[in-house]
């Protein structure tokens, strides 16, 4: 009995010494983990760019060599091969040298408004394990949506209503579609003293949607959208450079005309953030001197 006592003990010092080794270890790649996978699951291209290179990756540690098919999942994609788009290399080859290889996919730039369309594609028909991203949805964008005109990057220079939270002579806002509806858009990053902070669109903060007017003239943007700071949201003030900061929008819409064909958005209203019980963090500002002081941004791309 001592001994199978000590026997068992002795199992279990060994265990525990084995376990304890490891630990701290952490587990190494081995090509026995070797994936192929898509580098990125949703890629995006539009009409007008004619054409995207989906990179594909095989991850190995000694480089090995292996092939893959891409197959298009036709039920759930909305864009037609051959009349949206054409994928020149179905099938990809890897090895040491070249262990990222790219699908080449042209599209088609047509001249109707069919909204965006997706092509859903997968990998398969290898011997190798496939990664975590194995499908991939590739999104072409249209390029006749009828908001294209206002769609895409904007720069004013403004300030701060309150002294040591500005000025930004580089305010930058991009404008996206809706990929539902095509009379709405979204504004991304147009609080500039929580954008500085790390609360931008990036991070699913600071990004507000807005409706287009039927005659493509006026963007409204709805007060109380939160920010993504808890319980701050935007709101606007009544003049384009309020002397008082009373006159709050707490119901409507923040105003911005449409000029110049859609270069050139000119807020009606003072604009920033806080609490809906008041409390203001920054109210945004003209800068750069525009006329009746009102925030002025200029498309840049």
């Amino acid at each position: 009995m001592k001994v199978l006592r000590f026997t068992y003990g002795l199992l279990v010092a060994v265990a525990l010494s084995l376990t304890s080794c490891d630990i701290n270890e952490m587990p190494e790649f081995n090509d026995e983990d070797a994936y192929i996978a898509f580098t990125s699951s949703t890629p995006k291209v539009g009409e007008a760019n004619g054409s995207i290179q989906i990179p594909v990756m095989l991850v190995s540690k000694a480089g090995l060599s292996a092939s893959v098919t891409i197959e298009i999942d036709a039920e759930n994609s909305t864009a037609v091969e051959g009349q949206d788009f054409t994928i020149e290399n179905k099938t990809l080859n890897f090895d040491k040298e070249k262990p990222t290889q790219y699908l080449n996919v042209i599209v088609n730039d047509n001249d109707i408004f069919t909204g965006n369309r997706i092509v859903k594609l997968k990998l398969s028909n290898t011997n190798m394990k496939l990664g975590a991203a194995k499908v991939c949805t590739l999104t072409i964008e249209d390029d006749e949506h009828p908001l294209a005109f206002i769609l895409g990057t904007y720069m004013a220079s403004t300030q701060s209503a309150f002294s040591g939270r500005g000025p930004w002579p580089n305010h930058t806002i991009t404008i996206s579609r809706d990929a539902d509806d095509v009379s709405k858009v979204w504004i991304a990053n147009l609080d500039p003293y929580f954008a500085q902070y790390g609360y931008t669109a990036e991070n699913d903060c600071n990004l507000f949607y807005a409706t287009v007017n039927e005659e493509k003239t006026i963007i409204s943007i709805p007060c109380g959208q939160e920010v993504g700071y808890e319980d701050v949201n935007l709101y606007g003030i009544v003049e384009p450079n309020p002397e008082s900061l009373d006159n709050v929008i707490e119901n409507g819409n923040i105003e911005v005309k449409i000029l110049n064909d859609g270069n050139t958005l000119q807020f009606q209203n003072a604009f920033g953030v806080r609490r809906a019980a008041g409390g203001w963090f920054n109210l945004v500002i003209d800068a750069a001197g525009n006329e009746g002081d009102m925030v002025t941004f200029t498309k840049i791309n």
